[in-house]
């Protein structure tokens, strides 16, 4: 599980929150495109995240977010599309191999290796808007109370 600390700044609807954290190392490789924006100052970020604890604004609260939709998440966005490229260019390279029109089969191949991995980015983009973002989406595990 990977978990942060945050404040949170907005309530979204009934079961969705908008939770400022601090920045942290995993920002660096996070695949989780769409539902985190870096704030103003670089230091920190805004992560819309599932309220079922029904937390308010203002309120610390731990998020956590599964080690498997993190590395299915990152999976989507990095190995498909390297993928896609391979396939691309293995297809160019036998195209061009195997046609008389004069056209180098390297050219081909990067040719063909661009616009696979591009298509790839396009049907990732339309096919994971059908997916329920709630299933991806970091989840609030704790409202954190202050000690008086």
């Amino acid at each position: 599980m990977i978990e942060e600390i945050g404040t949170v700044i907005e309530l979204k609807s009934r079961l969705n929150a908008v939770v400022m954290c601090q920045k942290s190392i995993l920002c660096e490789n996070c695949a989780t495109d769409g539902n985190c924006v870096l704030g103003d100052d670089d230091k920190t970020r805004l992560i819309e995240v599932q309220n079922p604890l029904g937390a308010t604004v203002g309120e610390q609260v731990r998020i956590a977010t599964t080690t498997k939709s993190f590395l299915q998440s990152s999976f989507l966005l990095y190995i498909v599309p390297l993928i896609a490229l391979v396939i691309g260019a293995i297809v160019g390279k036998l195209v061009g191999e195997n046609l008389a029109a004069g056209l180098k089969p390297d050219l081909l191949s990067a040719v063909f290796g661009v616009f696979f991995m591009i298509g790839s980015f396009v049907i990732l983009r339309v096919g994971t808007s059908v997916l329920l973002k709630e299933n991806y989406m970091p989840k609030i595990v704790e409202i954190l109370r202050e000690d008086l």
